[in-house]
């Protein structure tokens, strides 16, 4: 094994270039290929995951003696095989690409890939929902998988807050598009998130550190900063120990007028990672990881739109608030806290049996505990002020994995996956609606504490076949069997019916079994261009609603792709293309329910449509440049969608699409038709760009200037096209500046992020109680129009700062 160390090289694929012979529309998803020096596909299964052994600074751009464009090698098929060769819609962050972009969380990863959107959580720092071509989960409760599923060195994450970690000390991020279930788990219906991170390496010692500091816009002092290091330490001859940390501090995003509280967020953590080689057939890796997380930060919530004279509206004036897209500051009686803990361990066992073939065993533990309390209304008021809660999860993952020769004309994997999953949330609600009480008591109030716990069993084989040496086919499977379960305690002791609900003590369990698959064919048109044609069946398991216990069936997604991936000129212009169409049967959503304090339904989604295509570029024109870019287009919408509840101020009618039909029951809200409305969180268009030139600039230095921007158009953040909840069409721009010694030992950046300082909500959200409001008028809130809060996050706000790396 230790013969076979693939050299993987870096480049940040992220820009667009727009080729004379496109449509004026056409338009490119960026993808951040790497030169690897030297790197080639590695036909040894058990280095699938250990092609990191290039310096960690290898750079973009071709240097004197490259010959343009070289291979960079991922594992989408759970194999090291090169990108170009993979018949997979794949976009590659490298190492270098993360490090050129400052990218250290989730959050700016959608800078560098335009198929990818991200969207807070609220009250939950960190815990990304991804979106993939259009499609995300975005619902609340603990018995809810992800769409888009997030694989961290080879571990599933069953829940997004099991994959919240720092982007240091990583090798790549691969943004795999469509259903991923077959080889990866069954939570990845939309697409998966694979991060690799930096595997030890035996017989080197290593030491990497980067410091960064920057100044925001956001109100403040604005200050972020961060400090990260890792170490490469051999132990014995085969043996080697490697060990990252980390430390960031970032200001608040908003401010409180009224209560001298820290809303912003301070993170610390680590990774440490053991390999032990004890002979040439056998491979251990041993890996931990802990990140703590205090602070608010990006989950608070301001107000966007208030109603006119209404209630919140006139307490907000009282203290100098005022609602508006622009707005950052609030004002509250109760502060609001959150602090989180996740970590894991786990055990990989790779040996050699013979002949080619791989045994892959890895065993995994993952824990995540959240404490949170926040002032509901986020008003003076005391009104909704009482909310206090947690969420606790952990999972026990267990998988083998048999790998063939890739050798040949038929290779393949097949292998078993048991997950051991609970999830409990747990939260306090109050309210006292003016009435006066004594301080800390809630005049009406509920507990609801939710269960969920889950084993899941999985059988799964992909293989391919080539049929000539240029003609390839590939057919997969996966058998799952599921066993959910979901219980809810809900104690209303003020019997607060409309609000809250009545007390509610329930035990929901079922269980399903699924056959998920995927067909391929690719054809070797030139020794440089692959074409390729994929059909899949993806499945999302199914679960309950939070809080009637009502079934919400599986999700469904069927996938035709057809794909072309080029690299032209002498190396020096990589294309790819791909165009899909996928229908998702039973699209697990969530629709906000007027009247309740918890505000939300889950239900299926009819059927849902997503198609579009895909255009990935990187150039080098000239020694020292490097243009890529590309941009996505995609038409959603959902078929056959009805009874989801109005928005507040819904123009009324009695049939249609998009009118609210009033309720035969008296005192129930409103429905209406979204059927033809786009999903949300799903804009149209994305288009990311990026040109870096580097030139000699004084003895061993090397002088570089980048420019890079993502563009959106707009969206909005429900089914119902509510214009308060749009987001419009918007354009981030950064620049930086800097040089590095030629050794890549040292590196200097200058950086401005959000050039313009866009004022981009990460999430907009109606207040679904705003009917219970009524101010001096007499009318509600809720017949005003409504209350609407948004919140801000890294991307919100103008950052300049600079950052320093150092290798050793």
């Amino acid at each position: 094994m230790r013969s076979k160390r693939a050299l993987l090289g870096r480049v940040g694929l992220v820009g667009l270039m727009a080729a004379a012979s496109a449509p004026a529309h056409a338009q490119m998803t960026a993808e951040s290929l790497a030169p690897a020096a030297d790197a080639q596909p590695d036909s040894h299964p058990s280095q699938a995951m250990n092609v990191n052994s290039a310096p960690t600074g290898a750079r973009q751009a071709a240097s004197p003696g490259d010959k343009g464009l070289q291979d960079i090698i991922v594992t989408a098929r759970r194999r090291s095989e090169s990108a170009q060769t993979v018949p997979v819609a794949v976009s590659v962050v490298s190492a270098t690409a993360l490090e050129q972009h400052q990218v250290f969380n989730a959050y700016q990863l959608v800078n560098l890939t335009p198929s990818l959107q991200v969207q807070s959580s609220n009250q939950q720092v960190g815990a990304v929902n991804f979106v993939i071509r259009g499609i995300g989960t975005t619902v609340f409760g603990p018995q809810v998988e992800s769409s888009v599923g997030i694989v961290i060195d080879d571990v599933v994450m069953s829940r997004p807050q099991f994959g919240n970690i720092q982007f240091f000390d990583l090798e790549r991020v691969e943004v795999l598009r469509g259903p991923q279930g077959m080889l990866f788990g069954k939570n990845a219906a939309a697409g998966l998130i694979n991060i690799v991170t930096v595997q030890p390496k035996l017989g080197r010692t290593e030491l990497l550190a980067n410091a960064q500091y920057g100044n925001t816009t956001a109100p403040g002092s604005g200050n972020v900063a961060t400090f990260q290091a890792a170490a490469n330490l051999p132990v014995t001859s085969n043996s080697a120990l490697r060990i990252s940390a980390f430390v960031t501090r970032q200001d608040a995003y908003v401010r409180d007028v009224t209560l001298n509280q820290n809303l912003g967020n301070t993170a610390y953590g680590g990774r440490l990672k053991f390999l032990w080689e004890p002979s040439d057939a056998i491979r251990l890796t041993i890996a931990g990881d802990y990140q703590h997380s205090k602070g608010p930060g990006e989950s608070v919530l301001i107000h966007r739109f208030t109603a006119p004279d209404g209630l919140i509206d006139t307490v907000n004036a009282s203290n100098g608030v005022f609602a508006s897209p622009k707005n950052t500051r609030m004002a509250t009686d109760v502060p609001n806290d959150n602090d989180s803990d996740v970590y894991g361990v786990q055990l990989k066992a790779e040996f050699e049996l013979g002949g080619g073939y791989t045994l892959t065993n890895l065993l995994a533990y993952r824990n995540y505990k959240m404490n949170t309390s926040i002032d509901t209304d986020t008003t003076t008021a005391d009104l909704f002020s009482i909310n206090t809660g947690g969420f606790r999860r952990h999972q026990t993952t267990a998988e083998v994995r048999l790998s063939s020769p890739q050798e040949g004309r038929f290779s393949y994997q097949l292998g078993a996956f048991y997950l051991n999953l609970v999830a409990r949330d747990f939260l306090l609600q109050g309210a006292n609606l003016g009435a006066p009480v004594p301080p800390g008591l809630s005049l009406l109030g509920g507990y609801q504490d939710a269960t969920s716990p889950t084993k899941s069993y999985a059988g799964f084989f992909e293989g391919q076949f080539k049929l000539t040496e240029k003609l390839g086919l590939t057919a997969g499977a996966r058998y799952t069997h599921d066993d959910i379960g979901y219980s809810l305690d809900l104690t209303n002791p003020a019997a607060l019916l409309p609000l809250y609900g009545p007390d509610t003590h329930f035990t929901r369990r079922l269980t399903k079994n699924n056959l998920s698959y995927r067909f391929g064919i690719d054809y070797q048109i030139v020794p440089d261009v692959l074409a390729y044609a994929t059909y899949s069946r993806g499945y999302k398991g199914p679960t309950f609603d939070q809080l009637s216990g009502t079934t919400v069936n599986p999700e469904i997604p069927k996938s035709i792709e057809l794909g072309l991936k080029s690299t032209l000129l002498d190396r020096r212009l990589r294309l790819n293309v791909a165009l899909f169409d996928t229908t998702f049967d039973g699209y697990q959503t969530q629709a906000q329910k007027q009247g309740t304090a918890a505000g939300f339904m889950n239900l299926n989604a009819g059927q849902l449509k997503t198609r579009g295509v895909e255009v990935e570029f990187t150039a080098l024109p000239f020694e020292g440049l490097t243009i890529s870019g590309g941009t996505t287009y995609n038409h959603t919408e959902y078929k056959d969608l009805s009874g989801i509840p109005c928005y507040y101020g819904q123009p009324s009618g009695t049939s249609g699409t998009n009118v609210c039909i009033p309720s035969a029951t008296p005192g129930a809200p409103g429905t209406t038709d979204v059927s033809g409305n786009p999903l949300a969180n799903a804009p149209q268009w994305t288009t990311t760009a990026t040109v870096r030139y580097e030139h000699p600039v004084a003895g061993n230095w090397i002088g570089f200037l980048q420019g890079d921007v993502y563009h959106r158009s707009s969206f909005y953040f429900s089914q119902t096209n509510d214009p308060n909840l749009r987001v419009k069409a918007n354009a981030i721009v950064g620049l930086s500046i800097g040089a590095r010694s030629s050794d890549d030992r040292l590196s200097l950046t200058a950086f401005v992020r959000n050039l313009f300082d866009k004022r981009v909500p990460s999430y907009i959200l109606a207040d679904p109680v705003a009917n219970f409001y009524t101010g001096s008028t007499g009318q509600s809130d809720g017949a005003l129009g409504g209350n609407y809060w948004h919140n801000f996050g890294p991307n919100s706000y103008r950052t300049i700062g600079v950052t320093l790396n150092y290798r050793m």
